[in-house]
């Protein structure tokens, strides 16, 4: 399988999202959010907790081969706005490097990164660089997104009996995309052989923001939601507390197409269902109130460490003022200064920050006693030879607790790059695995009488017919059979290129009778020299493949020979015939129907 690097604001996708995809595509997640769920990440997802700010990020670019980078804005799903065009220039230049042909941005309008300039730049990069195309994808209101997601905080905001704001007026028209449809939509994108970099945009489902509000109102009656216009014309001024929100529309930017009608993929319109389900999955989980064992147990993770080193401080800071005390008059510690170790060890074992205050709280006993001896403040200052027990004891915090901290440091560096070469050899084992099993699925493939040569000649023997029209019949019945497809038609071409009409006995569940050339020019260039038409544009009306096949007809069935012009076209494909794989297919189909009618006109011209 492919892989996926996702980037950025990689939380837009939860859990389930994350496993859809993995399904398809071996799925790297980095960023530093990752960490908090990547004991829960599924199978075929791998988390690498790097940033493109990071010095290690574009080692991830080394685990494997990555077919496409999708880079998620800081303000995608209502998040703030700040300009990532350094981050996403990083990215674009690790692409051109590693030769990844794909990064895909979703953002929403108010993004101030510049993207027509990058479309610009990295399409023609200079010498040493492979191209990279870019799509920048404004999104709509997400459904069903992770935690931090727009619609998440409105929840928040609700449950909190705070005053929604929504910008704009009931009229606003909005549209709504849940995740899964998202997720869909990148896909085919990835998947997709044609790829148009530029601006889109992922419309959903349309509606006006009236509608929002009274879905949210049937979950939560109790709610208060407002529009900001009508607050701004004084209907509502005591609103001051209020929690603003910002639905974005495909309005306010200039965009290069929409991606719904591009790719045509079903989009689900129930807002209604998909807003309450995602409602009902946030009740859910805090619903399951945790014990206060549970809770004691959170708290000690998450304060224990900081707790244990305080107490650390104070106790071994006890032990010391004790000892120091004890043995003040003793003749065997008089060389030894129990304060100053204990300032080392506190350095040398927690670092700069427990260092520097074991330090300072020496340096207070220091100036106590110096007050207990007569020493007063004022005396102590202007004293050199009295600063000498406090630069000993601060030097000694700061080099100690500096120590600590390098090697730490260290330690993390060395720990990050062990989980990247980690995760680097088992993307490989697993690759390894993979082409290892597509081997087999291959070779049984080829073994097997339904997917090998053999299959072929099973087809050329059923369309070896006396006449062309008996090959035209039993070819459209192998065609639908062998090509999984019922939407298979043949076209007879007039002599003027103007005009196909669909023969008789391919009438039955046609959509209409005829194709009129003239409405698609791009077609008919593509197969007049011979390829294979792909609906790549999904032009309306326009079959999705369509191939030429030209013969001569003998002068018994036509007045005088004549060559015969026939388009068989494929009007509808599913999502996974949409692929190189399958126009290849059908083209050799069509090969395979034009050596047959040759042969039937060829033996139709003998018997004569």
């Amino acid at each position: 399988m492919d892989t996926i690097l996702l980037t950025g604001k990689t939380d837009l996708f939860p859990l389930e999202s994350l496993k859809y995809i993995g399904e398809m595509f071996h799925v790297l997640v980095t960023g530093r959010l990752v960490k908090n769920r990547e004991k829960n990440l599924p199978a075929g997802v791998r988390a690498l907790p790097v940033e493109p700010s990071d010095s290690d990020f574009q080692k991830v670019f080394e685990i494997g081969s990555i077919k496409a980078v999708w880079h998620i804005g800081s303000c995608a799903d209502g998040g703030h706005i700040s300009d990532e065009t350094e981050d996403i220039e990083k990215i674009l230049s690790c692409c051109a490097r590693y030769g990844i042909p794909r990064l895909v941005v979703l953002t929403e309008p108010g993004d101030p990164v510049n993207y027509r300039k990058l479309i610009s730049k990295w399409t023609i990069p200079g010498p040493g660089a492979s191209p990279v195309d870019i799509a920048a994808v404004y999104l709509p209101l997400i459904t069903g997104s992770g935690s931090r997601g727009r619609m998440n905080r409105i929840f928040s905001a609700m449950r909190r009996q705070k005053t929604i704001c929504l910008e704009g007026n009931a009229n606003r028209q909005i549209s709504v995309l849940s995740i899964s449809d998202l997720c869909a939509l990148l896909m085919r994108m990835t998947d997709e052989t044609w790829f148009n970099p530029g601006i889109y945009t992922a419309n959903g489902s349309l509606g006006q923001q009236e509608r929002l509000r009274e879905i949210l109102l049937s979950i939560r009656p109790d709610a208060r939601i407002i529009y900001l216009d009508d607050q701004e014309k004084g209907r509502r001024t005591d609103q001051t507390d209020a929690a603003r929100f910002r639905i974005p529309s495909a309005k306010e930017i200039q965009f290069d197409g929409s991606l719904g009608e591009i790719y045509r993929l079903p989009i689900s319109p129930d807002w209604d269902r998909e807003i309450l389900a995602q409602y009902n999955y946030i009740l859910e989980k805090p619903s399951e109130k945790a014990s206060a064992g549970k809770m004691a147990s959170g708290y000690l993770k998450q304060f224990g460490k900081a707790a244990a080193t305080v107490l650390d401080l104070v106790v071994m800071f006890v032990i010391a003022e004790y000892l120091a005390r004890i043995t003040s008059d003793s003749v065997y510690f008089k060389i030894v200064d129990v304060r100053l170790l204990f300032v080392i060890l506190m350095g040398l074992m927690h670092g700069l920050m427990i260092g520097t205050v074991a330090a300072v709280l020496e340096c207070i006993m220091l100036v106590i006693r110096y007050s207990a001896i007569g020493i007063s403040g004022l005396l102590l200052f202007y004293n050199v030879e009295n600063w000498i027990p406090f630069v000993y004891y601060l030097t000694a915090g700061i080099i100690c607790g500096y120590t600590h901290q390098k090697h730490v440091q260290q330690m993390k560096s060395v720990s990050t790059e062990n989980d990247l070469i980690r995760n680097k050899y088992l993307f490989l084992n697993e690759a390894y695995r993979a082409s290892v099993s597509d081997k087999r699925e291959l070779r049984e493939q080829v073994l097997s009488e339904e997917e090998s040569y053999s299959r072929l000649y099973s087809a050329m023997r059923q369309m070896s017919q006396r006449t062309p029209e008996a090959v035209c019949v039993e070819a459209v019945n192998v065609f639908r059979r062998i090509l999984n497809n019922n939407t298979v038609f043949v076209y007879e071409l007039e002599p003027g290129g103007k005009k196909a009409d669909l023969l008789p006995f391919c009438r039955e569940n046609a959509s209409g009778i005829s194709l009129s050339m003239d409405r698609y020019p791009e077609m008919m260039q593509v197969i007049s020299k011979g390829g294979t038409w792909k609906n790549t544009g999904f032009l309306e009306g326009a079959p999705m493949y369509a191939s030429l096949i030209r013969y001569r007809r003998s002068a018994h069935a036509y007045k005088g020979v004549q060559d015969i012009a026939l388009i068989v076209t494929i009007e509808q494909a599913d999502q996974n015939q949409l692929n190189l794989w399958y126009m290849n297919h059908f083209s050799v189909m069509c090969g395979l129907l034009k050596d047959a009618l040759e042969n039937a006109s060829l033996r139709e011209r003998v018997l004569e």
